[in-house]
């Protein structure tokens, strides 16, 4: 099952969450709120609490991580990694909204997901870059940017997805030879690279893409597997704009990375994205999530009724 997501939704049809018709669906984000609020005084923003750095790690979540946050970790966990990992300047949004056509059963959600920047903004003029702003702020030079998934019930919200940008500096840019090292030194080799031309795009020289594709069961997966053509788009995207999740049963662990070569020297690293998500788990967390909500909506009216068999009569 292949799902599409804007920047900080998907949709998902599951047991319990509407279906869409055809195997595609898509979805708009909901109204994000920015934190912090504090400023220095310099127009840069500062986060509203500063996390014990680094966070306690937890021996229960096994598995890579992207800059210190895991699939699996709470919403607070995983927020408070990547404010320790960006520093003390980053800047956040959060969504109320993530799974589309979730059926809430009337139950308020917390946060569903967070975007976390961090670089050079200032105070946006909306009388002349209404277009330009985002909140408050207008970027002058974005470096980084994490945009992690975090959706479910009240309490349950944890971490199913995850995406990194970097964006690189002249003179501060990293050859393409180190961090394709780097990578395959963190995660392994990769069960997929490609190596992309000019496609004439004015930013860039190409690209290159490297993918690490795992089942279920944790089985790295390959061509000529029939698994593996269904499960190596798993994630894409970047942190700061579109990205996209697909799942489907039997695919697992899928990181993905894309290094986009400086466009006057293709030996050196513009950017650099990469993505994680495992399917599976994605999967069971949007079906406990809805029964959670399910179970949770049934007492609340539940208690709503005992209260008001008590609290009056009918008059007719």
């Amino acid at each position: 099952m292949h799902k599409n997501i804007g920047r900080l939704a998907i949709v998902i049809a599951v047991a319990g969450l509407a279906a869409c018709s055809g195997n595609d669906g898509t979805t708009a984000p909901g109204k994000a709120a920015e934190t912090p609020s504090a400023s220095d005084g310099s127009g840069r923003q500062a986060a509203d609490v500063a996390p014990d750095c680094p966070p306690p790690a937890r021996k229960d979540l096994p598995g890579p991580d992207i800059l210190g946050i895991r699939l699996g970790m709470r919403h607070e966990e995983a927020l408070a990694a990547t404010r320790c990992a960006l520093g003390a300047e980053t800047v956040v949004t959060t969504e109320k909204r993530w799974f589309d056509r979730l059926d809430t059963q009337g139950v308020a959600l917390g946060p569903q997901s967070f975007l976390a920047k961090q670089g050079e903004s200032r105070p946006c003029n909306y009388a002349r870059e209404w277009q330009e702003c985002e909140g408050k702020r207008k970027w002058v030079r974005l470096g980084e940017a994490v945009n992690v998934a975090t959706p479910g019930a009240p309490g349950k919200e944890q971490a199913v997805a995850i995406w990194r940008s970097q964006y690189f500096q002249e003179g501060k840019m990293p050859t393409v030879d180190a961090t394709v090292a780097a990578l395959t030194a963190k995660y392994g080799n990769p069960q997929e690279t490609e190596n992309l031309g000019d496609s004439g795009y004015y930013k860039f020289a190409g690209s290159r893409e490297l993918k690490w594709v795992r089942a279920s069961n944790g089985a790295p997966l390959s061509d000529p597997n029939p698994m593996f053509a269904l499960c190596h788009n798993g994630i894409s995207g970047s942190a700061d704009g579109d990205n996209n999740v697909s799942w489907r049963e039997g695919c697992g662990l899928t990181i993905s990375a894309t290094i986009n070569l400086h466009r006057d020297n293709p030996a050196l690293v513009s950017e650099l994205h990469v993505r994680m998500v495992d399917q599976s788990r994605l999967l069971a967390h949007a079906n406990a999530t809805q029964e959670e909500l399910r179970r949770q909506g049934e007492a609340r009216r539940a208690e709503e009724v005992r209260q008001a068999g008590g609290a009056s009569d009918v008059r007719l």
